[in-house]
């Protein structure tokens, strides 16, 4: 589904992504470790068109979006769930549901149905101004706002960053339910233990290249791997 291909993108002179090549696969949940400052997150707003690549491809479904404008890559299928959330804290729960629909032309009134299914305490907080939302809610606010727009491809940042380990569980039991459902997922995530109970490959980047590409039983093989991110070493 996305083919990313030698891909350069810099701040100034900086260099944060030095050449990354990665595929995720349609109806995958594809994850993406590595330590902080590695461009994990550059990577990630690369794809969604909010930083230009200096060089590369960047290939959905086949059709090159690399450089394009964010509201074009979204119009094709992609939507980003962002680090910190980054919810509109003094628009209420609804509208920020509404802004993720907003190149929407046919009724939502079903998908926000859908949403406060999925998602009960949205729809018990609807008129509250999303900056009183707890960090959970707001992360559940985040990945349904992203859905409004029904994406094919799901980008989601570090979703379990600074949430209390039973908020984790409820996220990651989310991402189980949105990929039974078909969405295909590209996370980026630092809580390995949990990816490890969710995704079918991963890749590991460090200073802006990847350094491993694998499934979940060669990741844990690893010792290297293990030891930064599972915090467990071969007894």
């Amino acid at each position: 589904m996305l083919k990313v291909r030698d891909v350069v993108t810099a701040y100034g002179k900086i260099e944060a992504l030095k050449g990354v090549s990665l595929d995720v696969a349609q109806g995958s949940i594809t994850c993406l470790l590595g330590p902080n400052g590695a461009g994990k997150t550059t990577l990630m707003m690369t794809i969604a068109g909010l930083l230009k690549p200096g060089k590369g491809s960047i290939r959905f479904q086949d059709a090159e979006i690399a450089g394009a404008r964010p509201h074009a890559i979204v119009a094709r299928g992609i939507a980003l769930v962002p680090e910190n959330r980054l919810v509109f804290p003094s628009m209420t729960v609804l509208e920020n549901l509404h802004a993720g629909a907003y190149q929407r032309n046919d009724p939502i009134g079903e998908d926000l149905e859908r949403m406060f299914s999925r998602f009960p305490r949205l729809k018990e907080r609807a008129s509250q101004p999303a900056g009183t939302l707890s960090g959970g809610e707001q992360q559940m606010l985040a990945v349904a706002r992203a859905l409004m727009s029904r994406p094919r491809l799901l980008l989601m940042d570090e979703p379990s960053l600074g949430l209390a380990p039973m908020v984790v569980e409820e996220i990651f039991r989310i991402i189980g339910e949105l990929h039974r459902d078909g969405v295909t997922i590209f996370l980026v995530e630092q809580n390995a233990h949990m990816a490890l109970k969710v995704a079918q490959h991963f890749y590991l980047i460090e200073q802006g290249r990847i350094s491993f590409s694998g499934n979940p039983g060669s990741l844990a093989e690893d010792e290297v791997i293990r030891r930064a991110y599972l915090g467990t070493a071969r007894v």
